[in-house]
């Protein structure tokens, strides 16, 4: 295999080859100045010990020795056999003594060691046979004494008996001197054998010659004329005196051992503390080899660290240059070509093919890479093809094709720069669709984005040439004009825009009406700056809602102020639902002929914690503006469900009176409405023939087909529907036509000033006559007065409710009411 054809991976391999051959090659070194210190540790650590073991073998047993010693010197005196015993042994321990000194000093002293003891031992055995021959003696004489003093006290007995005269008792005196003597003297010989010192030994023996003189001298002054067998007496006088020169004998015998045994004791001592010293000094000296043998393992220890850590630096070094080398020649090198073609690529979209010169892996990196930047090149011209495409999808909107949020406050940043920058000013205008999320619900998205699609081409066509317009999100758009025109003008844009949206919409073959809520703020005087214009323009935007939609309002300082309040009263709202602060009051409705009650229309109070009794129109245009609203006619329609079951089990009489219901746009605009209505009735009890569903108008005609749909269904299921308002809406005689409702509920606008304005009298005969024909019926709401009652009566209205004849009352005075007007 040639060198050049190696792949990168292979050359890796073979440089951490030759770095691991250089790392095993330093390892090696270490395991053998390893087993090197190991083995001349092993081998002279070894002798050390033989040594040391010997040595203490041989201070053990020198030392049992010299106790062993001592113990004869103590115990001589006693057993000649037990002595022999312990000789015996101890020479057996001497001839081991002897064979463990294999070193010629040791040899020699235990030579002079064993020698010194065997002296030493026929000494103590010679002493002891002279000891033992004094015995004898002192018994002898012991024996004699008595003798002596049976002799004389036989003579003296017989003297008495011949009744001779004892005139001399001197020989009477004598024997106990004689017994004090021989005790003395058997006591001092008795002490010898307790060796205080040479000194005392032998002031010992002197002593017990002196006492065994003086006993001779006693035994001189016997007087044997006293005795009438005289020479018998003198004959044992004799013997004793034959014993006594015996002991005088023993005791010079033992007086020469002594002098000799001392002799040999100290030759004996002498030869024992050399052996010790011996022992002690080779001791020494081996622990002073032990000591060098240690630092020189030591210093061969360092020595191999060193060769290791060198080593090893060496191949690490050697590893770092060879992988640098690799890393340099072969990847950095083709990885700096592949990034200036990258380069390439990336600054013109050019593409330049690359030659490595390699044939290893770079080589199919090289293909790759070139084919892959032909791609690119082709790639990016196709990018630039839609980088226009995707700027504008950037800063439009794609249902639209009207300026985005993004672009829209781009263009309101110009705007506001150029007005400074010609201190002129422009006007702001934000525009809410009304009820765009009951379309969406009700029809589904796709309608609610045709509307949409229709909404922008009519406010394209309102601010061409005065200005721009962007969907902000949803259905919510920003238009900005210039102020180039009288206010009178400008408020005429506002109008006609209300115009123009205020129309019927066919969408999806269905006829869908719908307004707007506009809010305008005027630069510089309600804002300098883009997020604080558009905040005040929506601002206004929410108080048009409030107000009643389908208007513009123009931002005043004070609307803040409201929102604020509207924020707290919403974030309440939520509260008082979880809380089950909301109350239902009823406001009765008669039957104007027979005075009697007909029903009642259930109106919703919020009892708050701190303000009190809230009235509807302090919450409810609130709650319209989110899903609350829907949350409280749920639980409006519950509650009054709830409260006519509970009448009819208390045995109320209210089977012909039907309760009505007020709903929201998005209420009745939800596609599962019938769904749910049934659900809170089965736990309820409640029947649906009970209730009257009420929507208004204007509600209706936000979505006229889906709105007929669903009462269509609502009626299958019992409920009877009535329309509220009727007369403020937008409904025509083609609607009305159709409509399948079951009441129409004239509105308060046209009663109030019925006994005043004949036009009011006239168009409330009008919706009386229309709602004859097409077998409608009619309740008269907001009835105040005796004069209007009157009216209502002459025209043929024969249901009405208002203050007349009572306020909206809590479920007692409901009842009450009911009972007073059966």
């Amino acid at each position: 295999m040639k060198l050049h054809n190696l792949t990168i991976t292979q050359r890796l391999i073979f440089s951490n080859l030759l770095s691991l051959m250089i790392l095993s090659f330093a390892i090696i070194m270490v395991i053998r100045s390893s087993y090197l210190v190991e083995s001349t540790f092993k081998t002279q650590s070894q002798g050390h010990v033989e040594i040391l073991t010997k040595n203490s073998d041989i201070s053990r047993q020198v030392s049992s020795l010299t106790s062993r010693v001592k113990l004869l010197e103590q115990t001589f005196l006693f057993s000649e056999t037990t002595l022999s015993k312990e000789a015996t042994k101890i020479d057996l321990e001497l001839q081991q003594l002897n064979e463990l000194s294999a070193n010629p000093e040791l040899a020699d002293k235990v030579d002079d060691f064993v020698d010194n003891f065997h002296r030493f031992l026929g000494s103590s055995l010679s002493l002891n046979r002279i000891l033992k021959k004094i015995q004898e003696i002192d018994d002898q004489l012991e024996e004699q004494i008595d003798e002596l003093a049976f002799h004389i006290n036989q003579g003296e007995l017989e003297i008495t008996i011949l009744g001779g005269d004892l005139h001399d008792e001197h020989n009477h005196t004598l024997i106990p001197m004689l017994r004090e003597a021989f005790l003395t003297t058997g006591k001092i010989v008795e002490s010898v054998h307790s060796r205080i010192t040479p000194e005392t030994e032998k002031v010992l023996i002197i002593e017990a010659e002196k006492e065994l003189a003086i006993l001779a001298l006693h035994l001189e002054s016997v007087d044997i004329s006293v005795d009438i067998d005289s020479p018998e007496l003198a004959s044992h006088i004799r013997k004793m005196q034959i014993t006594l020169r015996k002991y005088h004998a023993a005791l010079s015998r033992i007086k020469a051992n002594l002098a000799q045994r001392w002799g040999v004791m100290s030759s004996l001592v002498d030869s024992q503390n050399q052996l010790i010293a011996l022992v002690e000094k080779t001791e020494k000296e081996v622990q002073i080899e032990a000591f060098e043998l240690a630092k020189k393992l030591e210093a061969e220890i360092s020595e191999s660290r060193l060769n290791a850590i060198l080593t090893s630096v060496f191949a690490f070094l050697i590893s770092i240059l060879l992988v640098s080398l690799v890393v340099k020649k072969h990847i950095r090198k083709p990885l700096n070509d592949l990034s200036a073609g990258f380069a390439r690529i990336e600054s013109d979209g050019t593409s330049r093919p690359i030659n490595l010169h390699r044939t290893d892996e770079w080589n199919h990196i090289e293909n790759t890479f070139n084919q892959m930047a032909e791609r690119l090149s082709a790639t990016y011209a196709e990018l630039n093809a839609e980088k226009k495409n995707f700027d504008f999808l950037a800063h439009h909107d794609p249902l639209t094709g009207l300026a985005n949020r993004l672009l829209g406050t781009q263009k309101l940043n110009e705007a506001i720069v150029k007005a400074k920058e010609k201190d002129s000013s422009f006007f702001l205008i934000y525009l809410d669709v009304d009820e765009f999320k009951t379309i969406n619900d009700s029809l589904g998205h796709t309608a609610g984005d045709n509307l949409l699609i229709d909404v922008a081409h009519i406010l394209e066509e309102l601010v061409e040439g005065v200005g721009f317009v962007a969907r902000m999100g949803g259905d919510e758009f920003m238009l900005v004009a210039e102020d180039r025109r009288a206010n009178s003008e400008e408020m005429f844009l506002l109008e006609q825009i209300n115009q123009s949206l205020r129309k019927s919409y066919l969408i999806d073959n269905k006829n869908v009406f719908v307004s707007a809520s506009i809010g305008v703020c005027q630069f510089p005087y309600h804002g300098s700056d883009d997020e604080t214009l558009i905040r005040n323009a929506d601002t206004a935007m929410y108080h048009a809602k409030r107000n009643g939609k389908d208007q513009y309002r123009i931002y005043d300082d004070r609307m803040t102020l409201e929102v604020t309040d509207i924020i707290e009263t919403n974030a309440g709202l939520r509260q008082a639902i979880a809380n089950n602060e909301l109350v239902v009051y009823f406001q009765p409705n008669l039957n104007l002929t027979s005075k009697k009650v007909m029903g009642a229309e259930a109106l919703v109070r919020w009892q708050h914690p701190t303000l009190g009794l809230l009235q509807p129109a302090e919450f409810l245009e609130i709650a319209e503006k989110s899903d609350l609203i829907i949350d409280i006619d749920k639980w409006v329609f519950g509650e009054v469900a709830r409260l006519i079951s509970e009448w009819q089990k208390n045995g109320e009489d209210v089977a012909d009176i039907a309760v009505s219901v007020n709903f929201s746009s998005r209420m009745f605009y939800m596609p599962d409405l019938s769904d749910q209505l049934k659900t809170i009735l089965e736990e309820s009890g409640c029947q649906p023939h009970q209730l009257i569903l009420e929507i208004t108008e204007r509600d209706m005609m936000r979505d006229y087909d889906t709105c007929i749909e669903t009462i269509v269904e609502l009626r299958k299921q019992g409920y009877r529907i009535a329309i509220d308002d009727f007369g403020t809406g937008y409904s025509s005689l083609s609607v009305v036509k159709n409509l399948s409702a079951d009441f129409l509920k004239l509105d308060r606008s046209f009663i109030q000033d019925l006994d005043t304005s004949t036009l009011d009298y006239e168009i409330t005969r009008a919706v009386l006559t229309l709602a004859q024909i097409l077998d409608l019926r009619v309740i008269a709401e907001g009835v105040e007065n005796q004069r209007q009652l009157d009216h209502l009566c002459e025209l043929g209205c024969n249901k009405a409710q208002g203050f007349f004849f009572s306020k909206p009352l809590p479920v007692e005075g409901w009842l009450e009411f009911l009972s007073e007007h059966r």
